[in-house]
């Protein structure tokens, strides 16, 4: 069987959430660049061939081609032995997919969209993020995080107790928030919250997805 390849960057929460998934069901897989790892690379016939919409990750496996994070983790759960990635309840399955959705639609937009991308391509005065833009989007990170938390009450994972798919995409989410500066402040006091990341940033999957050397804000909240 060939190894399965994900096309993207590493720093992407996206493509993170793929490999994550990769390593929980113990698959082999190469991480792939798409051209010279620039946003026109995106839109060049090569990589529109595996994605339409020229975004990441894709996979490819064995000639099947597919794109968008949510189908490709599925694929992995379902192709691979190893761990479920989804729970067999189909109540508790509706609910995974549910947190995948709500995450997609709203809270990867304000916490990745409207906060860490602006730290990480600054477009304000002088080169530096754009703070108006970022302090008028910070209640709805807040709100955001305030429904989490809510929703892992009496939990460890978002579906319950299985690690699913929901959470793979959540967790590089809280990462990149966790790493914006004083952005630990977003999860002070929020005991669900807290209860769920220990948790997860304790699997190998974690360890192994990375995206560089890590940073002292996420090891002081491992501390904590």
């Amino acid at each position: 069987m060939s190894k399965l390849k994900i096309y993207g960057g590493a720093a992407s929460s996206f493509v993170r959430t793929v490999r994550m998934a990769c390593v929980e069901k113990g698959v082999d897989y190469e991480l792939m660049g798409v051209g010279d790892g620039s946003i026109a690379a995106l839109k060049e016939a090569e990589h529109l061939a595996r994605h339409s919409f020229g975004r990441i990750p894709s996979m490819e496996h064995e000639g099947f081609v597919l794109f968008e994070a949510a189908a490709i983790c599925r694929y992995i759960d379902e192709a691979f032995d190893g761990p479920a990635l989804q729970p067999s309840d189909v109540k508790e399955r509706a609910v995974m997919t549910q947190w995948i959705s709500a995450l997609n639609d709203y809270v990867i937009p304000s916490c990745i969209g409207g906060l860490a991308r602006h730290y990480a391509f600054p477009s304000g005065p002088d080169g530096k993020p754009d703070m108006a833009v970022i302090e008028a989007n910070t209640p709805k990170v807040i709100a955001h995080i305030d429904i989490i938390g809510k929703a892992l009450e009496g939990k460890t994972t978002l579906t319950g107790d299985q690690v699913t798919i929901a959470d793979l995409f959540l967790l590089p989410v809280f990462f990149y928030v966790g790493n914006v500066p004083d952005g630990m402040r977003f999860f002070e006091g929020r005991e669900n919250i807290g209860r769920w990341w220990h948790g997860m940033v304790e699997r190998e999957s974690y360890e192994q997805t990375r995206p560089g050397p890590p940073p002292a804000q996420v090891e002081k909240k491992r501390a904590s």
